[in-house]
């Protein structure tokens, strides 16, 4: 029983670093502003989730049958209390190397997340810049012509379409 949880945390450790490996081309890719390729990575990190809940699942009914001997304690603490240090050894390293590929992941996440924000907010500056109306005479005008103009202020895009 504890080596099939020893052999879900290790897939669950090789997902994870599948999912940085997609962060760091996310990043790549977020910064060249490639579309179809993000479209593209998204769609394969969606599939790499979902596969990612199954073993979770997984990895929690066997966490959940092998403590159903030692109520009232946590996992790591029935690690801890392992009499076979070799694979409480295993265990111990399995959950560690897990918890910093996690870490790892989150940080990489943070980072796309404000280069997705920071784009998103170019976006927006360009669509103002374009739909704005320009109250702006650059050169000059009669204040006669004032009449003229007040009929003609919408921006380049009619933005009530």
């Amino acid at each position: 029983m504890l080596q099939s949880v020893v052999a879900t945390l290790d897939e669950l450790i090789m997902i994870q670093k599948q999912l940085i490996d997609f962060a760091d081309q996310k990043r790549t890719i977020l910064i060249e502003r490639n579309i179809n390729e993000l479209n593209l990575l998204v769609k394969q990190e969606a599939k790499l989730i979902k596969q990612l809940g199954r073993v979770d699942q997984q990895r929690e009914r066997l966490v959940y049958a092998v403590l159903e001997n030692h109520p009232g304690i946590s996992f790591s603490q029935f690690v801890d209390q392992l009499p076979d240090e070799e694979m409480r050894h295993e265990l111990q390293s399995c959950i560690t190397a897990l918890q910093a590929v996690l870490v790892e992941l989150q940080a990489k996440n943070r980072v796309n997340e404000r280069l997705l924000q920071d784009a998103m907010n170019f976006v927006q500056h360009m669509i103002d810049q374009v739909t704005t109306v320009k109250n702006q005479n650059f050169n000059y005008r009669s204040p006669l012509a004032q009449q003229k103009t007040q009929t003609s202020s919408r921006g380049f895009f009619d933005t009530k379409a």
